[in-house]
């Protein structure tokens, strides 16, 4: 596909002389055009193009207050802990004792 120039860079048709044919000096007009729409093109390919760079997310800790049914939950599981600690070591420290070992 051929490359079309933007408007902006739009060139003005090149006059032709009456017979038809391109004259040298034309010619080289013509050259020096080219040659400078090339550096044109090359320099706009070449311009640092602005490089994307994700930011981090911004993490919001919010500080609140616990609810009746966090409070409460938390002291049925602190009383459980507590309660199933002392059954157990009542029940080892009864039953340990009992346990005799012969040797024979």
């Amino acid at each position: 596909m051929e490359e079309q120039t933007p408007p902006s860079q739009s060139v003005p048709p090149f006059p032709q002389s009456p017979a038809g044919q391109i004259t040298p000096e034309q010619l080289a007009e013509l050259k020096a055009r080219a040659r400078e729409a090339a550096l044109q093109q090359t320099m706009a390919a070449q311009a640092p193009t602005p490089v994307f760079v994700p930011q981090k997310p911004q993490v919001v800790y919010v500080r609140r207050n616990l609810t009746v049914a966090e409070v409460l939950l938390v002291l049925l599981l602190s009383c459980g802990i507590v309660t199933g600690i002392q059954w157990t070591w009542s029940a080892v420290s009864n039953i340990l004792p009992r346990i005799e070992v012969k040797v024979r």
